[in-house]
């Protein structure tokens, strides 16, 4: 007959609480499992399962859970999950920015379309760069990746040993650098649109009887729509570059790698 222990089941309980509470709070966080397309029943079923496999492995502090330490241990965790999921969101971001001015510096700004995944209206160009992104990320095991690194965060961030408040900082900082990179990817576009404004200006000036408005609006419009589909070519390049980017910061700034 299989006995169970009351408090080695207590302890077993805890031990997969506290990861399961941060491995969730990172899938709630990651773009495309964390979106409404997603459902909450499988998100949590996305977690459970992670943390089932994790927990064996993850080293457990000795806290009574029926006490305010043990709630702020589940917070830490959270907020643990939270900032790592937020670290992929500013990636994809990055790329929805982009689109959206490329969408304004094209005159394509009044195209707007319903974003499903977060229920608001944002630029076509943004939409279908998002779209891209997404399919790059499966496309290329960036989810796995990810979920490497929430792993190896365990080693590099123990549960109980707090998250320095440095590190939000930090995370502000990656602001900067999703703004950053979304300008240099929409920069060539802007820079040419620019000119052509002002050569469309100059000949404005030079004879005021050609209607430059109905001229130029259509030239900027074909040229833009040329240029997105010159980038399509190296999308997939620019991508990885970022990636790549973006897991060099996690290591050089937190100090978070993975073998793989």
């Amino acid at each position: 007959m299989l006995n169970f222990n009351t408090d080695d089941l207590l302890t077993l309980t805890i031990s997969f609480l506290l990861p399961f509470f941060r491995i969730g709070a990172f899938i709630m966080a990651l773009p495309l499992f964390g979106s409404q397309l997603v459902s909450v029943q499988v998100r949590v079923l996305f977690a459970f399962v992670i943390s089932i496999i994790l927990t064996p492995i993850v080293p457990i502090p000795a806290y009574d859970p029926i006490s305010p330490a043990f709630i702020i241990l589940i917070a830490e965790q959270l907020v643990i999950g939270y900032i790592l999921g937020f670290v992929v969101t500013a990636l994809f971001q990055l790329f929805s920015l982009a689109g959206q001015l490329a969408a304004m510096k094209a005159g394509l700004g009044f195209a707007m379309s319903n974003d499903p995944a977060n229920g608001i209206s944002v630029a076509t160009m943004g939409q279908y760069y998002m779209m891209m992104v997404g399919l790059a990320f499966l496309g290329t095991n960036g989810h796995l990746v990810m979920i490497e690194y929430l792993a190896e965060s365990f080693n590099y961030w123990p549960i109980g040993q707090g998250f320095d408040s440095q590190r939000y900082w930090d995370v502000v900082q990656l602001g900067g650098w999703m703004f950053e990179k979304a300008l240099l990817l929409v920069m060539p576009l802007a820079i040419a649109t620019l000119v052509m404004n002002i050569s469309f200006g100059v000949v404005s000036k030079a004879s005021p009887q050609l209607n430059i408005f109905a001229l130029g609006f259509p030239v900027i419009l074909l040229f833009s729509l040329i240029f997105f589909w010159i980038l399509l070519e190296d999308f997939l390049d620019i991508y990885r570059l970022y990636f790549e980017e973006m897991t060099r910061w996690l290591q050089d700034t937190w100090g978070l790698r993975v073998d793989g």
